[in-house]
């Protein structure tokens, strides 16, 4: 048993890293964990939150969005845990020209330079995406959603090598902690006093620029890349999971992003966290 401040965590036990970005798409995650009766770990002003899903013991934890705050985040819980077994990461993406909105888009394979080079997942995992069967939420959209597993995923932001600022009291998407964090408080600040800085300096003006959609693409998100290459780095298996909150099958015809965003969000963070808790369930 290796002591972690106040939390006793089973060195010989593999647990899985279950990520996200923003609090919408981890209070998802939340939703289907079984939290252990001391729960929370604490690591540089880093929460990360110890229980089950799908009866396999997960490290749940919040990255922030962009790039820089994915990889910081998961290198810390490598460093934080020894026992971490395997990385999913659980969120939103834009969808290219296969998957819809409320579809859940599994890629083979990332990118963090637009497809000049890709990292592929892990091959087992990626095999036991591809015999799932997951009763996806259709609320809203007027046709059954579906698993997209394999194609190609991207990852960028235009943070210009920054990290993006959590906002206290930001609320689902921009906010600091997940509002079903077992010790939630709104004086939490996350990464805010750090990054406002050099984020308004050197990526403020970048993010002006809307996210473009990219049909050689299944998903594309600001995250899943990079922690995929801080879990490549440690030698251990990885797997990507995104719902599809802006692109094609849109029922509503609305303008398009950021709007389909902010708008199907939680459905699309809901049904890759039903899908996450199916594959941990089925995984072995």
């Amino acid at each position: 048993m290796v002591m972690r401040g106040e939390v006793t965590v089973n060195s010989s036990e593999p647990r899985i890293l279950v990520l996200a970005a923003f609090p919408a798409e981890c209070d998802a995650v939340l939703s289907h964990t079984t939290l252990d009766p001391d729960p929370v770990v604490v690591c540089g002003r880093r929460y990360f939150y110890l229980g089950a899903i799908g009866g396999r013991k997960v490290i749940v934890a919040m990255t922030g969005i962009g790039l820089v705050n994915a990889a910081n985040a998961t290198e810390a819980a490598f460093a934080r845990f020894n026992c971490i077994g395997a990385v999913v990461f659980s969120g939103v993406a834009g969808g290219g020209s296969r998957p819809m909105i409320g579809d859940v888009a599994i890629p083979a394979q990332w990118t963090l330079d637009g497809g000049t080079t890709f990292r592929p997942v892990d091959a087992g995992m990626l095999e036991t995406a591809q015999t799932l069967s997951v009763a996806l939420d259709n609320t809203k959209l007027r046709r059954q959603p579906r698993l997209v597993v394999g194609g190609d995923g991207a990852s960028s932001d235009n943070n210009n090598g920054t990290a993006f600022p959590a906002i206290p009291f930001g609320g689902s998407v921009f906010g600091c902690r997940p509002r079903r964090a077992p010790n939630r408080s709104p004086f939490y600040t996350g990464n805010f006093v750090e990054a406002i800085g050099p984020w308004l300096a050197r990526g403020l003006i970048g993010n002006v620029r809307l996210a473009q959609q990219n049909p050689a693409f299944d998903a594309m998100d600001m995250e899943t890349a990079a922690a995929q290459a801080v879990a490549d780095a440690h030698g251990v298996p990885f797997l990507g999971i995104r719902g599809i909150s802006d692109g094609q099958g849109d029922p509503l015809h609305l303008p398009g992003f950021p709007i389909t965003f902010f708008y199907y969000k939680r459905i699309a963070a809901d049904n890759a966290a039903r899908t996450v808790a199916k594959f941990l369930r089925n995984w072995h």
